[in-house]
C-alpha cells in the first residue's frame, strides 16, 4: 500500500518536493514506516547521521491530526506528516 509521508521542518531536507512515498505491506506499523524512511536515507544520503536522527526522534501525525505511536497499525493507504522536534533555546 502508498504511504505518503508530508515533511515539516528540518526532514523537508529530505525531499526536493514537500512529501515522500513508500510502498509498505499491509499491517505496517509507524515503526515500519520510519525503518523505511531510514533505509531511504542510507540510500539516498550515504547513511547520514543527522537525518537518521531527525527521523528517529520526530513525532508522526495521522491525516486527522492526531498523533500516532510507533505501535499505530497502518491498515490502508494513508497520509502522514512527520513533525522533528523543534530546537529552542
Amino acid at each position: 500500500m502508498k504511504i505518503s509521508v508530508e515533511l515539516f521542518g528540518a526532514a523537508r531536507e529530505l525531499s526536493n518536493k514537500s512529501h515522500l512515498d513508500f510502498d509498505l505491506i499491509e499491517n505496517s506499523s509507524i515503526k515500519d514506516l520510519r525503518n523505511h524512511m531510514i533505509n531511504f536515507i542510507d540510500l539516498n544520503f550515504k547513511g547520514n547521521e543527522t537525518f537518521k536522527k531527525i527521523i528517529k526522534s520526530s513525532a508522526f501525525c495521522s491525516s486527522d491530526d492526531k498523533i500516532v505511536s510507533d505501535n499505530y497499525k497502518i491498515l490502508k493507504k494513508q497520509n502522514f506528516s512527520i513533525i522533528p522536534p523543534i530546537g529552542g533555546g
